[in-house]
């Protein structure tokens, strides 16, 4: 199979082929990881449609019944977004990965894996906040503090802490509101 049919196959509708691709670059066999890992460069290179491979990983976090295999598509949604040498962010459908990444706090139940998509959460955040690029995510993070539940209360206070390393000043913004929320959590 030519690499284009390979890449049709891996970002097509079918969601075998991606899900085993990502758990191929999870293996322990060398040959088996580096051909994963240069298909998936090919991915983030060649597609014409940068949607498609974040949105493949997106969909992973929602349905995968794998969690190191939902561990592994938070940790390379974070880098496609925030780090990699491509940054697709500025072309991405923001919405749809924004609300992909909220709803996923909500409903992850493996303490590992909400903690990378929160780090995903606040890398992303650092750099689109300042511009007023995730004007959703802070309700979200005052109403998951102000939650009866423990989870959403952790996942909120980790993304606030790793947001104060990176856009404190941003945050200074909101000093009242986060300490009434805040304290209000301790009472």
């Amino acid at each position: 199979m030519d690499q284009q049919s390979q890449l049709a196959a891996i970002l097509g509708s079918e969601p075998v082929p991606f899900e085993t691709l990502i758990s191929h670059l999870m293996s322990s066999s060398n040959e088996q990881r580096s051909h994963a890992e240069a298909l998936f460069n090919v991915c983030k290179q060649s597609d014409p449609d940068p949607d498609a491979l974040c949105l493949h990983l997106a969909h992973l976090l929602q349905v995968c019944a794998q969690p190191d295999t939902r561990a592994m598509a938070a940790i390379l949604l974070r880098k496609l977004l925030t780090r990699d040498d491509s940054y697709i962010w500025p072309r991405l459908t923001h919405s749809s990965i924004k609300s992909v990444l909220l709803n996923q706090i909500q409903v992850e139940t493996a303490q590992s894996l909400s903690q990378k998509l929160c780090d995903t959460v606040s890398e992303l955040a650092s750099s689109i906040l300042p511009e007023n690029g995730w004007p959703e995510l802070l309700p979200f993070m005052f109403q998951c503090v102000s939650s009866d539940s423990p989870r959403f209360q952790d996942s909120a206070f980790l993304i606030f802490a790793q947001l104060s390393q990176y856009i404190g000043d941003v945050l200074t913004s909101f000093i009242k509101d986060l300490h009434t929320v805040f304290l209000k959590c301790f009472e």
